[in-house]
């Protein structure tokens, strides 16, 4: 790849790492779709979705690091929670990392365009309720063996796609009602886990391009450091509705996409 190229991913990881500290996932969901659209509108080179999926789960791991650091020093984590669903999520992701060079293309597009129409969906159930908000990080309760199911799922779509860990914050908040602040800095550490055994399994099938890792991790890191310092000056509530304005927007984005393609 061109210097310019690396350079511009390099603004893009920025870009991903910002929402990675500012709304507790590895930023892979905006990742995937600004390196798959914008190289090509800016005038450089198109980047496959298999070369995007590698990129985005090394920003991923190495943004949730960053974030993840930052959170914890706040007393946010929930780790019973976290080493439960990370742990869970990493078979998965290794499994699916592995395989992912066996897939097209379009199985990417439509497998990511599934999973952001389902967590748009869950964020329509009612959030915690105020009296769940305010509970500690000790007072938090939830179904262990329904936390580790749905961690496995959402492993394999983060090894296949390099982006999914999206999918925890929403899961815990309106799912299994763990308080916002609390969902967001748990789901990075979970990320953390699941995401090193995606980017290995990529690595072992050669997927992943020491350049634009290189570039994409450099800029992600700077933005998780400044979006976790904005996170603590939004209420859940403004998380909540820019998470979901969020989701439903790239969804809407890969609806078109897949419509478009398949003409």
């Amino acid at each position: 790849m061109t210097p310019t190229t690396l350079f511009a991913i390099g603004l893009l990881g920025c870009g991903g790492g910002f929402f990675s500290g500012l709304l507790g996932f590895g930023g892979g969901v905006v990742m995937f779709p600004l390196l798959y659209y914008v190289p090509s509108l800016i005038g450089l080179a198109p980047i496959d979705a298999k070369t995007v999926a590698a990129i985005v789960i090394t920003q991923v791991f190495f943004s949730t690091m960053v974030g993840g650091a930052a959170h914890f020093r706040s007393g946010r984590v929930q780790w019973r929670l976290a080493f439960a669903a990370g742990m869970s999520s990493a078979v998965g992701a290794f499994l699916s990392g592995a395989a992912s060079a066996r897939v097209t293309d379009r199985f990417l597009l439509v497998l990511f365009t599934v999973v952001t129409l389902v967590t748009g969906a869950m964020m329509a159930l009612p959030p915690p309720t105020a009296a769940q908000e305010n509970l500690s990080v000790d007072q938090v309760v939830f179904p262990l063996n329904a936390l580790v199911f749905l961690s496995l799922l959402t492993g394999v779509v983060v090894g296949f796609l390099g982006a999914g860990n999206f999918v925890f914050v929403p899961l815990l908040i309106y799912l299994v009602k763990i308080p916002t602040r609390i969902a967001i800095a748990s789901s990075l550490f979970i990320a953390m886990m699941n995401t090193l055994f995606g980017f290995i399994g990529k690595l072992a099938a050669g997927q992943v391009l020491l350049g634009p890792a290189v570039a994409v991790v450099a800029g992600a890191a700077l933005g998780a450091s400044l979006g976790e310092h904005i996170h603590g000056h939004v209420s859940p509530r403004t998380l909540r509705r820019i998470y979901a304005t969020m989701v439903i927007v790239i969804a809407l984005r890969l609806l078109i996409t897949l419509t478009q393609s398949g003409r």
